[in-house]
């Protein structure tokens, strides 16, 4: 008799449905992060984000703060940028489980590379949470973004088949798709969204010794010794200069610096949570100490960004105070303060971190007391000042802030075509222009601006 064949034990099936999970999953962070990085540029070109809330809710805020400046000039792209390449990674790694399942070729690497993977992104989404609760605000996105990826964590750990003995291929695989995706994230992503210049970096180099400018022995000197590039973005903005209409001051000026018959006279409008403005701020702030004492005179007046206080902007709730309401009114309180310029330059450094308290803490932490701003704050007089820098502002044919006018006519507000124009007194056909390059058609964010 012979003896009963024993059954072969069957093989352990795949899961095929973990990786279809895995990869859903993973389509939708790269969504959201191109979705954040889509808002970012939004932001910086100058549009209103979905996101910015309130004081307490708002992306802008985790955004533009330090730690984000940071990894952006570490890795060339915005945090949003590195969510993206995490994403794509875990749908790579996902296609490669599926297609190795279906094939019947073992799932072992794959599986342990989507493990590699997930631990990746809870340390990241731990550093990064930590970052974002400094900053003091909530981030909507950015919790849909921590969501995703605990989801994918979960997914990966419990629901995948064991790969035992092959995490060394698993790690082989998933770093060499995450520098493949980081190279190819990175190629269109430097163009898209760069950090900027440093301040003051295209201007003339202040001295050593003294805060005087060490000023070129000519204007011609000065264009012929910037970039190519931007020689032929001042030759762009002097043309639209040129053919900017003068008009007469709509109101007179509350608070100047430099004289009042300076030849050339800037007004610039504001919003404290705006970007772009942030940098005109700390690029004028260079601006006054390295051109001649008497050529500029300079007024700053306030657009707030918000429809509580400025009836140009729609409204996006009720009327409680806001981070943007709270410093136009701050900053047009401390117009006769001897420290407003120096107070106005600290709100706008803390703009990361700006809610309506810290608002409140810098502008009272001079010659204004506390008591005094929260009075003037809430007069009807503040008040109708801000309607007046709306109204003026809306004299100019302006997309978004900051809005900078020069001896009436709008110009574009560039520290180096502004040194430019006053170097030349205020006189945009000076001989001295004629170095620069025939200018272009400007394109439509060279003027980018926060949209109002």
């Amino acid at each position: 008799m012979s003896p009963k064949s024993s059954p072969q034990k069957a093989a352990t099936p795949v899961p095929f449905r973990v990786g279809v999970v895995l990869l859903v999953l993973g389509v939708a962070a790269s969504v959201l992060s191109v979705f954040q990085w889509s808002q970012l540029l939004t932001l910086r070109a100058g549009g209103s984000t979905v996101c910015g809330v309130s004081d307490t809710v708002n992306c802008e805020t985790v955004w533009n703060s330090p730690f984000a400046t940071r990894m952006h000039e570490l890795f060339g792209i915005p945090v949003a940028g590195l969510g993206l390449v995490w994403g794509l990674t875990v749908v790579a790694l996902s296609a490669l489980y599926l297609a190795r399942a279906r094939s019947g070729k073992p799932v072992g690497p794959a599986a342990q590379g989507l493990r590699l993977a997930a631990i990746a992104g809870v340390v990241s989404v731990l550093v990064f949470a930590f970052a974002s609760f400094q900053t003091g605000v909530v981030c909507p996105t950015c919790l849909g973004t921590y969501a995703l990826v605990a989801a994918i964590a979960g997914v990966a750990w419990k629901g995948l088949p064991a790969g035992a003995g092959q995490w060394v291929p698993g790690l082989q695989w998933t770093v060499g798709i995450t520098v493949v995706v980081f190279v190819a994230v990175l190629l269109p992503g430097r163009s898209l969204s760069t950090p900027q210049p440093k301040v003051g970096e295209l201007l003339p180099v202040a001295s050593s010794s003294t805060t005087e400018a060490a000023t070129p022995a000519s204007l011609e000197a000065y264009l012929r010794g910037l970039p190519m590039a931007q020689q032929q973005f001042i030759s762009n903005a002097l043309a639209q200069y040129r053919h900017g209409v003068p008009q007469a001051a709509a109101a007179p000026a509350r608070h100047r610096y430099g004289p009042v018959d300076a030849p050339v006279k800037i007004v610039e409008w504001t919003d404290s949570k705006c970007p772009h403005c942030k940098a005109l701020v700390e690029e004028l702030a260079v601006l006054k100490k390295r051109v001649p004492e008497g050529r500029l005179s300079l007024e700053a007046r306030q657009f707030p960004l918000d429809g509580s206080c400025n009836p140009a902007m729609p409204k996006r709730g009720p009327d409680a105070p806001t981070v943007r309401c709270v410093a136009a009114k701050a900053q047009i309180c401390l117009e006769g303060a001897p420290d407003f310029w120096t107070l106005r330059e600290k709100l706008f450094a803390a703009q990361a971190v700006l809610d309506t308290e810290r608002v409140m803490e810098i502008a009272s932490s001079g010659s204004v007391s506390r008591m005094q701003l929260d009075a003037c704050i809430a007069s009807a007089a503040t008040a109708a000042k801000i309607q007046e820098d709306t109204a003026y502002a809306l004299r100019y044919q302006f997309t978004g802030t900051p809005l900078v006018v020069v001896n009436g006519r709008q110009a574009m507000p560039s520290a180096p075509f502004l040194y430019a124009l006053v170097m030349a007194n205020g006189n945009p056909s000076a001989p001295a222009f004629d170095v620069l390059p025939p200018p272009r058609a400007m394109p439509q964010d060279d003027h980018a601006g926060h949209n109002h």
